[in-house]
């Protein structure tokens, strides 16, 4: 079946009709965009409008499927290729169907578990992590920030992951830094939350040289690191 010859078939016997797109399809209780597809060869009329588009352009099945005039006595019949052609047709178009709606299914259930598993996630919708080692304390983080896991062996390091870039995350660190007390220890320079009476060791963004991702890394430990 060939569907480019049918729809331009349905626009010659429109057209011998002195029917325009829109009269045709006033007539058939369809849209002129229908008409227009059928035409283009885009879509092929469903099968329920096979006989009165027929009757409309004055023509036969066999006629409509082989995209062709007839002159003989078998013109009003429904041959057997035109048949098969046509079941063909429909059964490619439902396998396209099905491959579509699978298609948009699998990403549907698959967003869902994305959505699903983010929300039971402690963190990425929030805007503050809460640390093992003082339940009642929070550090702010950076928006939609994804919890992964305590860094290593150290119980203390927490892990998270970012789409955001590291110089949007350390502006973000910095004016969080600026508002806790900053203090030395060992040589090194730590701050102290006193409000969680908790001292951040270590509050960094880094590359993980896959794409887009990064990583933020928390060091804490409770009290003033000055009293342990």
């Amino acid at each position: 079946m060939n569907q480019e010859k049918i729809g331009k078939f349905i626009a010659e016997c429109r057209k011998e009709k002195n029917l325009t797109q829109e009269q045709l399809a006033e007539k058939l209780g369809v849209s002129d965009k229908s008409i227009s597809r059928w035409e283009n060869a885009k879509t092929m009329p469903d099968i329920s409008l096979f006989e009165p588009l027929c009757q409309e352009l004055d023509i036969s099945f066999n006629e409509l499927l082989t995209g062709e005039k007839h002159h003989n006595d078998e013109s009003n019949q429904l041959s057997n290729e035109a048949l098969i052609g046509y079941e063909r047709y429909i059964r490619q178009k439902n396998r396209i169907v099905m491959i579509f709606l699978s298609v948009i299914t699998f990403l549907a259930l698959s967003l869902s578990a994305l959505i699903i598993v983010l929300a039971l996630n402690k963190t990425f919708f929030g805007t503050t992590f809460n640390p093992n080692c003082a339940s009642s304390a929070n550090i702010p983080i950076p928006r939609f920030s994804y919890y992964m896991r305590t860094g290593g062996m150290d119980e203390t390091t927490a892990q998270l992951k970012t789409l955001k870039q590291p110089d949007e995350i350390n502006v973000f660190i910095d004016s969080y830094l600026n508002t806790l007390q900053k203090i030395e220890y060992n040589d090194e320079i730590f701050y102290y939350d006193s409000f969680n009476n908790l001292t951040i060791i270590r509050y960094t963004a880094n590359n993980d040289g896959t794409g887009f991702i990064n990583t933020i890394y928390i060091s804490y430990c409770n009290g003033n690191i000055c009293d342990l």
